[in-house]
């Protein structure tokens, strides 16, 4: 078998003396001195063991066990440092390191060898025999060796009554902080303490009563009384005629590694909690989303998705029950709609100022909130007060249409963590989006709408400030949105020759682009960094048929179910706008289907490239025969390419066929 291959982690200066002990042990060595440069080299499969000081090069040794250990390349790691830092041991056990040795003379070398032999995936180091007479160490020598020694050496003679101490080394003097006129002539028994264990005490008795050899590991205390595991073996001595002359005691402080121990003990059982805390949470999970999921497919009707939900909720594992409420516009209060497994009745309406702080927080910031019992104070909706131990508040938003709250109750103090509140915020997302395509869909299909007539006087507007810049009135014909918020508007200005050249310029325009020309107008395209308000009116269940704006404002033409609040309608517009009028409120009966309507169906149904392939070659008379214009220039007036600009446009042909010719396809 080839020897063994060491990564040796070390500077150059002190790393000698290493190379050549591991060498003379029949490693192959190989050094570097930087955590990357080993990372690279021990992931390679090439090495056996990694030897790594603590102090390295913009990095240290630990850092070094991390990375190996997270890359699985499954190769262990001994930590041989002059460092003394506090936590260091610690944390080296903690992130990987197999063994961990302080230099310490020539003993710690020797012990180095030995570990990397031990842990180099059971290949042993070999060991080469040299001639070692007229080398044997004399009696002073090893009196010396022993005194100096890192490991405390203590000797108790069994001639004397309680097998007193009548030896101690400086190592055990060190260790335990007792001085030798303190500890000779007393039995060692003197280093047990309260959290000493009999057993353990049992059993060095036990060995020493029947003359045998020990090793355990023993909590004892200091001088000062501060603790210490302390690995002590227990070894009779016999003379040179067989009798029993001493009992040797080694001492190894071990309190570094018991640390460690516990440490990675208390780990294993927190990993163990999570997992078990993780299986209850998926379950829930599981449960919530498959069935509200079903709610949402199978009812149509929005005033009976909100009862079932909070009875799915009420038939979870963990969960006492829920309501769902909302805010009404009318009264200012919070009115009860479904609610399962609590008592709360429906129907109940509460002042916002009564309501628990969490309920209160997640109205005014509208955002997920959490509480529980042990902090909550008396009064309604409080979990104590309905039959939990725990709430948390969902708001039901989808953009900037609201659908109210749903709060759920815990009623246990290990339900509602950290990642189940991100599990029900997507939930109350979910719903929220199921209520939007219900009222979209109502909207789109009723026989009965309801045409507001909004005058917008401000001069400050976005589609003002576009009319001003072109000298004249523009029709808003579109609106495509793009990523982050912003958006590109549509439009045409009458006349033979409208001025395009100060749009650029405007502080809201990205970019500006012209569509289409004819001796009656210009259709212009115009990318905005912030999407305007109308933009919004489609989460709140409405569109926009018609659209024109002057230099001094706007006008346009909202359409909304009758059931809609009209109110939230104009508060889009009235915390963007001075000057927001409601001109006039009129219910048809038995209405078409209205272009806008259908290019809302369709527009749900198309990508970004697609509405702007399809609005801009329309725009420009694609559709028309003979075409005035081929793909080429289309393709070249959007910034692609012919052939991407034919793919996008087929799509959007497609898509809306299908919504022509069968309009459920969509549904």
């Amino acid at each position: 078998m080839a020897n063994a291959r060491a990564l040796l982690v070390h500077p150059e200066e002190g790393s000698d003396r290493i190379e050549t002990a591991l060498g003379a042990a029949g490693f192959d060595v190989t050094r570097t001195d930087t955590a990357a440069s080993a990372v690279a080299k021990a992931t390679t499969g090439e090495y056996d063991c990694v030897v790594s000081e603590y102090a390295l090069a913009g990095d240290d040794g630990v850092d070094l066990a991390t990375a190996i250990e997270e890359s699985d390349a499954g190769v262990p790691v001994v930590m041989f440092t002059e460092t003394d830092e506090e936590g260091v041991p610690e944390a080296a056990f903690e992130n990987g390191v197999d063994r961990f040795l302080q230099k310490n003379g020539s003993a710690s070398i020797d012990k180095l060898v030995s570990d990397v032999s031990t842990v180099c995936s059971g290949v042993p180091a070999s060991e080469p025999r040299r001639d070692v007479s007229d080398h044997e160490p004399s009696a002073s020598e090893v009196t010396r060796a022993v005194e100096d020694a890192p490991i405390g050496i203590s000797i108790s003679d069994p001639d004397l009554p309680d097998y007193p101490l009548v030896y101690v080394n400086d190592a055990w003097e060190e260790h335990t902080g007792y001085p030798v006129e303190e500890a000779l002539g007393r039995n060692p028994r003197f280093l047990q303490g309260p959290g000493t264990d009999p057993e353990t005490v049992e059993k060095i008795g036990d060995a020493i009563a029947n003359e045998e050899e020990a090793t355990v590991e023993i909590r004892n205390y200091r001088r000062d009384g501060t603790p210490f595991w302390n690995e002590l073996t227990v070894a009779p001595i016999y003379d040179e005629d067989g009798d029993l002359a001493h009992y040797v005691g080694f001492q190894n402080d071990i309190s570094d590694r018991k640390e460690a121990e516990r440490l990675a003990e208390e780990r294993a059982e927190k990993l163990a909690t999570e997992r078990r805390s993780l299986d209850r949470v998926l379950g829930r999970v599981n449960g919530l989303f498959s069935d509200i999921s079903r709610i949402l497919v199978e009812n149509r009707d929005p005033n009976a998705i909100p009862e079932r939900v909070c009875e799915v909720v009420a038939g979870e594992p963990g969960y006492a029950g829920g309501w769902i409420g909302e805010v009404s516009s009318a009264t200012g209060r919070l009115e009860i709609r479904a609610a399962s497994g609590v008592s709360v009745d429906v129907g109940a309406s509460f002042d916002i100022d009564e309501t628990p702080t969490e309920v209160r927080e997640a109205i005014e910031t509208e955002e997920l909130r959490s509480g529980s019992i042990e902090g909550a104070a008396d009064g309604p909706l409080e979990p104590a007060a309905v039959g939990g131990r725990r709430l948390l508040v969902v708001p039901l938003t989808y953009g900037e249409r609201r659908y109210g709250l749903l709060a759920i109750y815990g009623s246990g103090a290990d339900v509602l963590d950290r990642r189940e509140r991100r599990v029900c915020e997507s939930v109350g997302k979910m719903i929220a989006n199921g209520l939007h395509s219900i009222e979209t869909a109502e909207m789109l299909t009723t026989d009965r709408v309801v045409e507001l007539v909004v005058e917008i006087r401000d001069s400050t507007g976005p589609l003002a400030r576009i009319a001003d810049a072109v000298g004249g009135e523009v029709e808003h014909l579109g609106t495509t949105r793009l990523d982050d918020d912003a958006c590109e508007l549509y439009f045409r200005a009458d006349g033979e020759d409208p001025d395009l050249d100060e749009l650029a310029a405007l502080p809201l325009v990205e970019s500006m682009r012209t569509v289409s020309e004819t001796n009656d107008g210009v259709s212009f395209g115009v990318t905005v960094t912030e999407s305007p308000p109308l933009t919004q009116l489609a989460d709140h269940g409405s569109v926009v048929a018609e659209a024109t704006a002057t230099p001094e404002g706007a006008t346009l033409t909202i359409e909304a179910p009758p059931e809609h609040d009209v109110r939230s309608i104009l508060d889009v517009f009235r915390g963007e706008y001075e000057g927001v009028e409601l001109r006039s409120r009129v219910e048809r009966e038995s209405r078409d289907r209205t272009v806008a309507e259908f290019a809302a169906a369709v527009d749900e149904r198309l990508t970004e490239r697609q509405r702007a392939a399809l609005k801009t070659a329309e725009l420009n008379g694609y559709f028309e025969w003979p075409r005035p214009v081929d793909g080429s220039e289309i393709a070249e007036q959007m910034g692609i390419t012919r052939q991407t600009f034919h793919q996008h446009l087929r799509a959007a042909e497609r898509k809306l066929v299908e919504a022509y010719v069968d309009p459920r396809s969509s549904e």
